[in-house]
């Protein structure tokens, strides 16, 4: 009997993203589910999560992920970013421009949270 082949978490992840970007959310989804079954406190997998849950407004969902994604990587500027953009969403401005401000303590040069940023003061 053949062995059956099992993927890394970073294979998983490469392969979730690649449908994520093509627009395959429900099989995005599932892949990053069945990784936070495997590792409940994958920061990449929860935030990657959570940007699904935005896209497809469920907000308070993305919020809550994504925020478990920060705790666990504080350094972790791109989930910081899709956090503010949630909370943004959600007409929490001084929260998501605390967000916006994070990512840019983390990484002066991260351009879209500089756009975010201004985007969440004009309110």
């Amino acid at each position: 009997m053949p062995e059956q082949q099992t993927l890394t978490i970073q294979q998983a992840i490469d392969l979730a993203v690649q449908h994520h970007n093509a627009g395959r959310l429900p099989e995005a989804e599932s892949i990053y589910q069945q990784i936070l079954q495997a590792d409940p406190n994958q920061p990449v997998a929860l935030n990657l999560l959570g940007a699904i849950a935005h896209q497809v407004g469920k907000n308070d969902i993305a919020v809550d992920l994504i925020t478990k994604a920060v705790a666990i990587k504080p350094d972790f500027a791109e989930a910081h970013n899709n956090l503010g953009v949630a909370l943004q969403d959600l007409g929490k401005l001084e929260e998501a421009v605390a967000s916006f401000h994070k990512v840019l303590a983390i990484n002066p040069d991260f351009a879209v949270a500089h756009s975010n940023l201004g985007n969440a003061l004009r309110g």
